[in-house]
């Protein structure tokens, strides 16, 4: 079971990121092995608002968002009071930006690992949580980094 970011899941839909191959071959295990992915419902903005940046699409930003809720293996968790209470206490000890102390309070709560390709949440986040790239995860899973 996994968390995995807003920057995961762009570099898997947007196939011109550096990253996409990565992001591409961990979905593909995850998905060929039925292991869930944990989502904070902020996924659904956070992709909507890159994928719109990046392509000037706001038509097909909408629809890659809203295409997540019917990935079978996601499920998604409400920000509510004590998601909300304990992101902000991971952020203020750890210095975590707003919305990527969502991600790591999820994992930290259900104790899974976080998967980003975002630096500073990774650095900030390890005293928290396991947090690793889907590089990392591939390696560690004797798989590889996909490309």
């Amino acid at each position: 079971m996994y968390v995995i970011d807003a920057s995961v899941q762009v570099s898997d839909l947007y196939r011109e990121d550096v990253h996409h191959e990565a992001s591409r071959h961990l979905f593909k295990v995850i998905e060929a092995n039925g292991w869930p992915v944990v989502c904070p419902e902020i996924l659904l903005p956070e992709v909507a608002a890159a994928i719109a940046r990046a392509t000037d699409d706001s038509d097909l930003a909408q629809r890659l968002a809203r295409s997540l809720r019917r990935v079978p293996y996601y499920r998604f968790i409400a920000v509510d009071e004590g998601l909300a209470d304990l992101a902000a206490e991971l952020a203020a000890r750890h210095r975590i930006r707003g919305c990527d102390a969502i991600y790591v309070a999820v994992a930290h709560r259900l104790r899974i690992k976080l998967v980003t390709w975002d630096e500073q949440q990774r650095e900030r986040a390890a005293g928290a949580v396991e947090v690793l790239t889907p590089a990392e995860e591939l390696e560690a899973l004797n798989l590889g980094d996909g490309v």
